[in-house]
């Protein structure tokens, strides 16, 4: 069942608007406010409230909400911090459904209530959806709504992509692009006192025009809701793309610092926005470059490139940065390329990419029709530096206009140098409704991104166990009051109980424990103090492998019980072979979370892991296993036996079962190592 969302049509597409606190001074914010709904062409009511004046520049001047001739949609706030709690609570006894915070809404009331903390009583209390504090509003570019303080004089056209951004100046940024791209919502989410991200996502996804979303993240602070808004998004085919910000250590502190937010580990979002499909981006311009393809290109009908170019150097570039992001290029079928080097001057080769640039005769177009027709490619696009001034600028603008009148495939132009692009020209193509991408790396990561869109298997939205069924199971299996960690012996017998293979184990007390665990299992066994307070137990000697006989079982036992005479001691079968870290840890945004990857001492060191977030069938693992750095060695590399991959996905999905099952009672379980062998795989 989906998470129950705003009704966010009063907020964003209000049909009448009050300011509160307007003021008659030019230049100052509530005037800002005016202009910016009048110059995009509002065409509702907007009222003036401020008991202070009769009328602000021929307009009539309320004192109040409740005197207003008909209820506003919804609320603007040019009001100090201190007014906002006594103007929310008028706004919100009228009945007024919509509100704008923009100032930070800091410190406290007279009553020593937290500003912020009084506005979210409030507006959930009041069922008013408000967007803030501390941002600089929305632009609803549908119903020619601006609403923000810092007004644009002019925007683009609606392209069918919306967005949201925690970043106010990044949201200012984006939307004042040059690319001739109109976000059909734009809205600068704050604070999110009240309204969130998954609320104005969910509502956008609604909108019929609705063809991709951007968001710039700082944290989530719903993220239930926002997974729920994902999956939902899917489902309608249409792309999310993210940035998200503070992913280094220093970033996390600086959200803290700048909204009060704390952002998640970044990793597990990595993980977590991987598996519902997201696509992630890492800059601003690799952000636009992706809008970009996705507002002005239909879907690819496979996902492959043909590229060609008039430079030899900056082909070279193009295949090394292709092949650093992991963006191949199709082999073309012989007819094209037997068509193609028909029109290349001699000396010169068709291949793809192409450098179809010789002597100087102009093959651009031809060529590009060529390589676009061929039934291997899904897109075409043409690399150029493009600067004004010159012939070969128009020429270029004649060649891709042809190709895109020519083939119904997805057609692009990629600038290498992006400074190089004569602004009147590329306007011109993006006139025709061909994206121009600005540099090669952003470029060709943006290809990537629309190119493997098209290949994304649909997120299952899987019934989890409920918080009740969790706590139940939960506890089922937790020793003595749950508090602190377990010991080794508790967590195999915990393993076992759901199905994942341990290696024969036992408690000792004596030599004699261990000639008779010896007997029944053979050598070589392992010694180990069972201490579930002691971590790290290798690193102290704690751990003692390889004891092939009884001899060397005494003398490590005696050593142990020397070092450690209160400790419990533990023997094992020692087993061979690929040594992996499974292990579970609790994300505070999105539960559970799976690690799997490179085990052993050499886990912490090398971190070659992979994290999987619940719930994933063996599909996924194996999946998975193959972006480890470490999976040829586990495939077999250089003559070496592979492991049992079969096995290792088998054991990991059981794994994941058992981290739903004790959700809510056990926070972290760790099986370092899980030795793979070429035919089974046990935890030890």
């Amino acid at each position: 069942m989906e998470n129950e969302h705003q009704d966010l049509s009063r907020l964003l597409s209000p049909r009448s608007i009050a300011i509160v606190g307007a003021s008659p001074k030019e230049g100052g914010f509530s005037r800002n406010l005016v202009n910016a709904m009048q110059t995009l062409g509002f065409e509702g009511d907007i009222f003036l409230v401020n008991p202070r004046y009769d009328a602000i520049a021929g307009a009539p001047c309320y004192p109040e909400i409740a005197s207003l001739p008909t209820l506003p949609d919804s609320v603007l706030y040019a009001v100090g911090d201190q007014r906002l709690v006594p103007a929310l609570e008028e706004a919100a006894a009228a009945g007024v459904k919509g509100g704008v915070i923009f100032g930070r809404a800091h410190g406290a009331n007279a009553d020593d209530i937290s500003i912020q903390d009084a506005i979210k009583a409030i507006g959930r209390s009041a069922s008013m959806s408000i967007c803030g504090a501390n941002c600089m509003g929305f632009i609803n570019l549908l119903d020619r709504t601006q609403v923000t303080g810092m007004p644009f004089s002019a925007l683009a056209r609606p392209s069918g992509v919306s967005l949201v951004s925690h970043s106010g100046s990044t949201w200012s940024g984006l939307v004042g692009n040059r690319r001739q791209i109109g976000f059909d919502y734009a809205i600068s989410a704050g604070q999110e006192l009240v309204t969130n991200v998954s609320d104005y996502l969910d509502y956008i996804l609604d909108q019929p025009t609705t063809r991709a979303v951007v968001c710039v993240l700082e944290t989530l602070r719903d993220p239930t809701g926002f997974l729920e808004a994902l999956s939902k998004a899917d489902r309608r085919n249409v792309p999310v793309i993210v940035l998200k910000l503070g992913r280094s250590e220093i970033g996390q502190q600086f959200a803290i610092s700048h909204s009060g937010a704390i952002s998640g580990s970044a990793a597990v979002y990595d993980a977590i926005l991987r598996k519902h499909n997201v696509i992630q981006v890492r800059t601003l311009d690799e952000l636009l470059d992706t809008v970009e393809l996705f507002a002005r290109s239909p879907a690819p009908p496979k996902p492959t490139l043909a590229l060609g170019t008039d430079s030899g150097g900056e082909r070279q570039l193009i295949v090394d940065i292709a092949a650093d992001i992991g963006l191949e290029f199709p082999a073309l079928g012989s007819e094209t390329l037997e068509h193609v080097q028909g029109l290349l001057d001699p000396g010169m080769e068709a291949a793809n990419p192409l450098d179809y640039w010789g002597d100087g005769a102009d093959v651009m177009a031809p060529a590009l029709t060529a390589m676009g027709r061929d039934d291997r490619v899904g897109m075409v696009v043409m690399a150029a530096n493009m600067p004004g001034g010159r012939n070969f600028l128009y020429q270029c603008i004649d060649a891709i206009t042809q190709v895109k009148e020519a083939i119904e495939k997805p057609v692009a132009l990629m600038g290498n140098i992006s400074s190089t692009m004569d602004p009147d020209g590329i306007a011109n193509v993006r006139e025709a409704g061909i994206p121009v991408l600005m540099g090669t790396e952003s470029g060709l990561k943006a290809i990537q991104h629309f190119l493997r869109y098209t290949q994304r298997k649909p997120y299952r939205l899987e019934d989890k166990p409920t918080p009740a069924e969790v706590s139940s199971a939960g506890q089922s299996v937790v020793t003595g009051d749950g508090a602190g960690p377990m010991s080794s012996t508790d967590g195999f017998k915990l393993l076992e109980l759901h199905g994942i293979p341990c290696t024969p184990y036992a408690k000792v007390e004596s030599l004699a424990d261990i000639e008779e665990f010896a007997a029944s299992n053979g050598y070589p066994v392992v010694l180990k103090i069972d201490d579930p307070d002691i971590p790290h137990k290798s690193d102290l000697g704690g751990v003692v492998v390889g004891l092939a006989g009884i001899d060397d079982a005494n003398a490590a036992f005696r050593n142990l019980r020397e070092r450690y005479p209160d400790a419990p001691v533990i023997v094992q079968k020692q087993v061979s072979g690929y040594e992996l870290i499974l292990g579970m840890t609790t994300d505070p945004d999105f539960g559970p979370v799976v690690t799997l990857g490179l085990g052993g001492i050499y886990a912490e060191v090398f971190k070659d892991v992979v994290l999987l977030p619940l719930p994933f069938d063996e599909a996924e693992v194996k999946e998975a296993l193959r972006t480890l750095k470490s999976y040829p060695i586990l495939a077999g590399a250089r003559g070496r036996r592979p492991a049992n991959i079969d096995m290792i996905a088998a054991a990991v999905v059981s794994f994941g079962r058992l981290c739903v099952q004790v959700t809510g009672a056990i926070s972290e379980i760790e099986i370092n190592p899980l030795i793979a062998g070429t035919v089974r795989v046990f935890a030890v």
